[in-house]
């Protein structure tokens, strides 16, 4: 597999992205007044969107809709440059949100593949594993903060999808 290098297009296409879903999550707060979560798989490379990218929030986001069943008030799925992305509006605290998803994260067995982002109605920014005291996370293939080895470029493209698809495989068996 020959790894894609991100075209000038495809980073300004994301970076347009990035400011229509800031718009968007703008927008959802206002309608509903309450905190937006957005869930996607973390993959890597340029194709983000693909049966791996799918399957992972699929499985994920049945977790997350058990967890939080009676408080979602909104959910909606679009294809992003990102990948595909779940929106939801759930009532509560952002905060306890956030801690609920990071256990769904570090427990579900493909929640490592998924960022779950929880944006406060009162605040521009996501609320942070930091804030919440909890570790950076860390990376699949290493024990360094996943953030470190990504600006690095430690690891292959390659070699981290080999990891998650055999993952995704061992959960796919046990189900």
């Amino acid at each position: 597999m020959v790894e894609k290098k991100i075209t000038s297009e495809h980073f300004e296409e994301l970076l347009k992205y990035r400011q229509r879903k800031c718009e968007k999550i703008e927008k959802l707060h206002y309608d509903f007044d309450a905190p937006v979560i957005t869930i996607r798989a973390n993959y890597p490379g340029s194709e983000k969107i693909n049966d791996t990218t799918s399957l992972i929030l699929s499985e994920v986001s049945k977790q997350f809709e058990e967890s939080f069943k009676k408080k979602i008030l909104l959910s909606k799925l679009c294809n992003t440059p990102e990948g595909p992305t779940l929106f939801y509006v759930v009532k509560g605290d952002s905060r306890t949100l956030k801690e609920n998803s990071i256990f769904i994260e570090m427990n579900h067995e493909l929640g490592r593949f998924v960022d779950i982002d929880v944006y406060d109605k009162e605040e521009d920014y996501a609320v942070t594993r930091i804030e919440l005291s909890h570790e950076p996370r860390k990376c699949f293939l290493c024990d360094e903060h996943a953030s470190t080895c990504s600006q690095l470029k430690t690891h292959s493209t390659e070699d981290l999808i080999t990891f998650m698809e055999k993952q995704i495989g061992e959960y796919l068996k046990k189900k």
